[in-house]
């Protein structure tokens, strides 16, 4: 049986104490959940409704004490609370609701985050060092703690699972403090949360040999754990060679994002809405084949569409990182974790993201590449490149073990509008390119990826640019184009 904690009734503190509470109920096998936003629809079991207070008074027992904090979007005691927490099983407790809480538990006060003065990073650094001996060095939580991105879930998944939580943002002294962490940890750990630089830190992570599972948004993961679910196969496709047709698979990006994918990505965003429309026509999606293990059950509905849908792996492969600066002596550990977890979810292509500037060398980019193409499970690839909003490879192909990773040509990427607001004047000027192709099987001209940016593109966007293709564009989906490209474009290893 399950108990739910019903997240709009609780004042902020209140949610944060729910939070960290979850984390260690959950390992120990009392089943929490929080009802937010659409989590209700993967809740699997018998469950009732509890109050907090009632919860925290029938399980009292199992806390050690209790370590306070200062809930504030400008002080990282929260994170140094959660450290303290995953290794003694303290419940944290935000100082403006501590009384009340220790009225109800009799639980005593044993650390306050508030004693511990100086920058950020030194404060974290100092609860890290007293505990790291004891942490789980197979991840870590990366929580941003900022004006503007002030979250409070996600903590009780690294109390769970005895992870340290931490914020670094790209200042040196947090620069510094971040590395640290990343070498403490065993190589290639996901590092789960997300930071507010993108590019910066995937680079520091995967210079370090980790990879990053952004999921800063995340409910209940501590309660969610893999398990042998029957994943429907995807169907064989194969599209009849037509020599009068370009080929061309529309790949919507961001997949790996595993909060979008346990969040609405089933309902209210793009996919939920692409399933509502009266149109089908073939759509390639990627999917972190990570959401296998954290958020299971999501996968009965995603997996369970109706329209003409394909899965392919997100960047890059169990977790993003970037293949061109990960550590070569790891490579082989990343994609072997990589392809098991594809496996797990009927995944064939993996999806790579890097910079154009990384990949010149076309031989370094093969002995990469090679690691996941050896696999006989792996048909190829697409490789979306920066810095032009993943269009910088201009549709070409890069082949290791006679396997093709096709980079995207074009992007459907609207800098300056949000999803559902792109003008249609930006989306003519993608019908004209698109237009602008010309049918030639033998020729990698003859084949584009168009990359989907499912932030700035809604699906009537999508739709009305498909509405206004010439006849002789041929939707295909990212397997049917790398086996067409596999017979027909000579190689150029």
């Amino acid at each position: 049986m399950t108990y739910v904690i019903k997240w709009d009734e609780l004042n902020f503190e209140e949610q944060a104490l729910s939070v960290f509470l979850q984390g260690i109920l959950n390992r120990i096998k009392v089943k929490v959940y929080i009802d937010i936003e659409n989590y209700m629809n993967y809740l699997n079991d018998y469950y009732e409704y509890i109050d907090l207070y009632d919860l925290i008074k029938m399980t009292s027992k199992y806390f050690n004490g209790i370590v306070t904090y200062k809930l504030d979007c400008e002080d990282v005691g929260i994170n140094m609370a959660s450290m303290l927490c995953a290794k003694y099983d303290y419940l944290g407790v935000p100082d403006k609701i501590l009384n009340k809480v220790i009225s109800i538990s009799n639980l005593k006060v044993v650390r306050n985050m508030n004693d511990i003065k100086g920058s950020r990073a030194y404060r974290q650094k100092m609860i890290f060092e007293e505990v790291k001996n004891k942490l789980n060095k197979n991840g870590l939580v990366h929580q941003v703690i900022t004006k503007n991105n002030f979250l409070i879930v996600l903590r009780d998944f690294a109390i769970k699972n005895r992870f340290a939580c931490i914020y670094t943002s790209e200042n040196e002294e947090d620069l510094e403090f971040r590395k640290e962490v990343l070498s403490y940890l065993k190589p290639v750990s996901p590092i789960y949360g997300w930071n507010d630089n993108e590019i910066s830190f995937i680079k520091c992570i995967s210079q370090y040999g980790h990879y990053a599972l952004p999921s800063d948004w995340c409910s209940n993961l501590s309660y969610f754990q893999e398990k042998n679910k029957n994943i429907i196969k995807q169907e064989a496709k194969s599209s009849a060679i037509k020599s009068n047709k370009h080929y061309l698979s529309i790949v919507v990006s961001d997949g790996d994002n595993i909060q979008w994918l346990s969040r609405n990505f089933a309902t209210t965003s793009t996919f939920g809405c692409r399933e509502r429309s009266k149109l089908d026509y073939k759509v390639t999606w990627t999917i972190s084949p990570s959401i296998y293990a954290l958020c299971p059950d999501v996968l009965d509905i995603i997996y369970g569409n109706k329209k003409s849908n394909y899965f392919i792996a997100s960047v890059s492969g169990v977790g993003y990182a970037n293949l061109m600066a990960f550590p070569e002596k790891y490579l082989r550990k990343f994609c072997k974790l990589s392809i098991n977890a594809m496996q797990k979810m009927d995944l064939n292509i993996v999806c790579l993201l890097d910079n154009i500037k990384d990949i010149k060398n076309d031989e370094n980019v093969k002995n990469r590449l090679k690691y996941y193409a050896k696999n006989d499970k792996i048909i190829g690839g697409i490789w979306e490149i920066d810095p032009d909003r993943y269009s910088s490879g201009n549709g070409k192909i890069f082949y290791a073990n006679n396997k093709p990773f096709v980079s995207v040509r074009y992007s459907l990427w609207c800098p300056y509008a949000n999803v559902g607001f792109t003008p249609k004047s930006f989306l003519d000027e993608y019908v004209k390119k698109l237009n602008s192709l010309k049918p030639n099987i033998n020729s990698e001209e003859g084949y584009t990826v168009l990359n989907v940016h499912p932030w700035s593109i809604s699906i009537d966007d999508l739709e009305y640019v498909l509405s206004k293709l010439n006849d002789d564009i041929e939707l295909v989906y990212a397997d049917e184009l790398i086996k067409l490209i596999n017979q027909n474009v000579k190689r150029k290893e």
